[in-house]
């Protein structure tokens, strides 16, 4: 005897738990909840690596070089810092709000180690640039075939 199943389909399920989703990070993040849309992704990091080493690069308009801490233990680098709040004018409001300000952090996970002595920082335009020289024993080697 042959028994016919029916299975609704999962799309709608999974479209649901999206926007929920979606609305539950608005409402946090217009609430003041710590893991709002733009809280949780500030710095936005880029990072490549090539034979000589792992560059990151992190949007951070608007903070103080001084405020900048980069920290790398065993195999993975933290940028953290600060950013102060605009001062608005007497009398003014805003009508729209999306930069953070305050603390933030983020930590990468390096694909080697590197040689810690020998790191590089420099800010220009708002853009944080470290770069970090592999050890010389993680470099790629050629071999020679014979």
């Amino acid at each position: 005897m042959w028994k016919s199943v029916y299975r609704r389909p999962a799309w709608p399920r999974r479209m649901l738990w999206r926007d929920l989703q979606g609305f539950q990070g608005n409402m946090e993040f217009l609430l003041g909840g710590t893991r709002g849309p733009v809280q949780s992704r500030f710095p936005m990091i880029n990072g490549w690596v090539n034979d000589e080493g792992l560059i990151v690069t992190a949007e951070i308009p608007g903070v103080d070089p001084a405020e900048i801490d980069i920290s790398i233990m065993d195999e993975s680098l933290t940028l953290s810092g600060s950013r102060d709040s605009e001062e608005l004018p007497e009398g003014s409001e805003y009508i729209r709000r999306e930069r953070s300000d305050g603390k933030f952090s983020r930590t990468i996970e390096l694909p080697f180690r590197v040689d810690v002595d020998a790191v590089e920082a420099q800010i220009q335009n708002g853009v944080l640039k470290v770069e970090l020289p592999r050890l010389p024993e993680e470099k790629p080697r050629k071999v020679k075939v014979n």
